[in-house]
């Protein structure tokens, strides 16, 4: 299970030319505006990136936490296929504690954006300004990103990824490394954006292909999970 997830020191938070190259090819694009990796896998490759939340070319980005490691894409869009979305939004509107807990990370999610913005020195981006993501702090609208905050955060901070974190761990858990075969390691990585919301099959040593996660038509300031 999760329990004993942490976060990536500031040390290895730092993305190398190396972790770049790995984003690209697990994402299917080329990279931007990756400026820390907050997990990682146990043989080091990134789990999670953390994108400015403000782009290069002058774009809010309110996601700054998203998976990029295909194995916990996939398993998380089992659950969406599953409709554990549905099931915590049930659970949010009738327990005020878990409510409560959930806006808590909220908060934290927000904190943790304006700590990286001071970080890389974006500044604040007012357009975004109490804009967090994955539908906090009243829905669920992106299991990725709350996974992506469960785990770059460290356990504790957000309850439903830390929910979602448990229940993937049939097809992923933070002992194991699941990076043999799960991206294209030969030749140059991706130059042009083919298409990051094609098939995203899990490996042969996790069993069937995963639902595919389909395209979604987002404004620049409410882009979900994607950098």
């Amino acid at each position: 299970m999760q329990e004993n997830t942490a976060p990536a020191t500031e040390e290895s938070r730092t993305p190398s030319a190396h972790d770049l190259d790995v984003l690209s090819r697990q994402l299917g694009r080329p990279v931007r505006d990756v400026v820390e990796i907050p997990a990682r896998c146990v043989c080091g490759n990134p789990l999670v990136a953390a994108t400015a939340p403000r782009l290069s070319n002058g774009t809010p980005f309110p996601t700054t936490f998203y998976l990029t490691h295909p194995v916990i894409t996939s398993a998380v869009s089992r659950l969406e296929a599953g409709g554990t979305m549905n099931e915590m939004n049930d659970r949010l509107a009738a327990d005020s504690g878990l409510a409560e807990a959930y806006r808590g990370a909220h908060e934290a999610y927000l904190r943790a954006r304006d700590e990286i913005a001071g970080r890389s020195g974006t500044g604040d981006v007012p357009e975004i300004a109490g804009v967090s993501a994955g539908g906090m702090p009243t829905r669920v609208k992106c299991l990725h990103v709350l996974v992506g905050h469960s785990l770059a955060a460290g356990p504790g901070v957000n309850p439903l990824g830390d929910e979602a974190l448990d229940a993937i761990a049939e097809w992923w858990t933070k002992d194991r490394c699941y990076c043999a075969g799960a991206w294209e390691t030969e030749g140059e990585a991706p130059s042009k954006d083919l298409s990051r919301h094609g098939p995203q099959g899990l490996p042969g040593i996790v069993g069937r292909p995963a639902p595919v996660r389909k395209s979604q038509s987002t404004s620049p300031t409410t882009e979900e999970g994607t950098a």
